[in-house]
């Protein structure tokens, strides 16, 4: 029996020293103060990138869903009336935000809100202080 466990953590191990996703990466060459080593840091990264495309073919969306945030706070800079009284809001980060329910919101610019991660790729926003939320899409 221990033989078995102690072959499968060796099977694991490789899994276990896989490399730091890219932003990781990155963040930590940015962090290095000498010019020299940075750019050594980055030159290594970026000598590395068609290993990982070739590594990635066919998971990029899987690989970008991992590494992004499950949420993120943002301030409303302008809300719009669209289709069916359904909103859209434009964000101070840039991010642009379609209403996908009909509930009703009455939010405005400069007011905070949180947008959610749901399951299977769905987004949901509310008021950064709580409450309910609404069904939303990324337009931009």
């Amino acid at each position: 029996m221990r033989k078995i466990t102690l072959l499968a953590l060796l099977a694991l191990c490789p899994a276990l020293a896989q490399a730091d996703p890219l932003p990781q990466q990155l963040r930590d060459c940015a962090g290095i103060e000498a010019d020299a080593e940075r750019l050594a840091c980055f030159d290594r990264v970026a000598g590395s990138l068609d290993e990982l495309a070739r590594k990635n073919f066919g998971k990029e969306q899987e690989a970008a869903t991992r590494e992004a945030p499950e949420s993120i706070v943002a301030t409303i800079e302008k809300v719009e009336e669209g289709a069916y009284g359904k909103h859209i809001f434009y964000l101070e980060n840039g991010q642009v935000w379609r209403q996908n329910d009909s509930k009703f919101v009455s939010w405005e610019a400069g007011q905070q809100v949180e947008v959610d991660r749901g399951l299977f790729g769905s987004f949901f926003m509310r008021d950064a202080d709580g409450g309910r939320s609404i069904r939303v899409k990324r337009v931009r």
